[in-house]
């Protein structure tokens, strides 16, 4: 719990996208327009569903009443009905999202911090300790596993028939999605805490050796930049195949993927540490940092545009989530979402400008 920061991601609930969180104890669907836990609607009265003080009943499940777990990966919705919540005491929980009750519990081998993949009937479930296996929708069963020598703590990436695995044992891992073989690995030096971003028909990636990767799919390191200190997070592109990678020296590179990792700026932004990958809007770059600061940085040079403090200066985290205006968000202007580990602010909200909206507090 000490070193944990919320999961952020986009659900779809009753046909609308929401915000689904997790961290710690809770799992909840949010409202993008203002940050409110989803209602429970009762499906044959379509009516509010009642606690037993006769308050609304807001999408929230909380691990008090489920055997005390943890939750560090997003839900993952199965059909209109039905989401599947990975608990960090190494089970997955099979929710009833309309009622919200749990139905049934499915035993792992181990734990789970990092956001599960599904596609064509598979979920593949990265294990803490080490592991990646892949399970049947249809019946929960393993049909294969794939160790590793150290944890996988971020989510899965699929790349055609291939299932891309980062490893905190210093390995990008290439797996046939069939049957789970290896194709080929690489060594970046250091552990590979994110998922690597494709693009350009490569991957990119940085690892806690104080470098940032370019690899053909083949398993080849094409280019390699030397950041100034580890790279958590997930690099952003942009239009132009400008790369933009954070460091946990407050450091933001930008990196031009069309010559071999050529560096067109590398600025000190913050004060600490930047664990999320950045994201590009426009003409910003924009970075949460340790510090409990949101920067907005012009893509030209790098140089900062903005500044804005979340109150009390929490640590910023968690990976950053753009909403951008659409019918199925309600959203009639785009919102930046930022993740806290301050349970009075997990969630907040701002204006491409940099002005709070709305704060979600636990």
């Amino acid at each position: 719990m000490g070193v944990s920061w919320p999961a952020v991601g986009l659900i779809t609930v009753n046909g609308e996208q929401n915000i689904a969180l997790a961290y710690n104890n809770d799992v909840a669907i949010l409202s993008p327009v203002n940050g409110a836990p989803l209602r429970l609607i009762n499906p044959i009265n379509g009516q509010a569903m009642l606690d037993s003080e006769n308050n609304p009943r807001s999408w929230i499940l909380h691990g008090s009443n489920n055997d005390g777990a943890q939750f560090y990966s997003l839900p993952i919705v199965l059909d209109a009905e039905t989401m599947l919540v990975a608990a960090n005491s190494g089970v997955l929980l099979l929710v009833d999202s309309v009622l919200l009750e749990v139905k049934q519990s499915i035993p792992l081998p181990d734990k789970i911090v990092a956001s599960m993949l599904v596609a064509d009937g598979i979920v593949y479930v990265p294990y803490q300790n080490g592991g990646l296996s892949a399970l049947s929708l249809d019946d929960f069963r393993e049909i294969w596993r794939f160790p590793t020598e150290e944890g996988v703590w971020a989510t899965p990436l699929l790349v055609g028939d291939m299932i891309i695995v980062p490893s905190i044992d210093h390995n990008l891992y290439a797996l046939d999605r069939g049957s789970g073989h290896r194709l080929w690995s690489v060594d970046l030096g250091g552990s590979v805490a994110s998922t690597p971003l494709l693009a350009n028909d490569r991957l990119y990636v940085g690892s806690f050796n104080k470098s940032f990767y370019e690899i053909s799919l083949d398993g080849r390191i094409l280019s390699r930049y030397e950041t100034q200190n580890w790279v958590w997070g997930t690099p952003a592109i942009d239009e132009n195949g400008v790369i933009y990678v954070a460091d946990l020296s407050g450091f933001v590179h930008a990196l031009d993927s069309e010559r071999n990792l050529a560096e067109i700026w590398s600025n000190q932004v913050a004060d600490r540490g930047i664990r999320a990958g950045p994201l590009t809007y426009m003409e910003r770059v924009i970075v949460a940092s340790r510090d409990g600061k949101v920067y907005w940085l012009d893509k030209r040079d790098g140089v900062t545009i903005n500044a804005r403090e979340v109150d009390a200066l929490p640590e910023l985290l968690g990976d950053m989530l753009l909403l951008l205006p659409s019918d199925t968000l309600k959203l009639d202007q785009p919102l930046l979402i930022v993740t806290s580990v301050h349970d009075g602010r997990l969630l907040i909200a701002f204006e491409v400008d940099g002005r709070q909206n709305w704060v979600y507090p636990r």
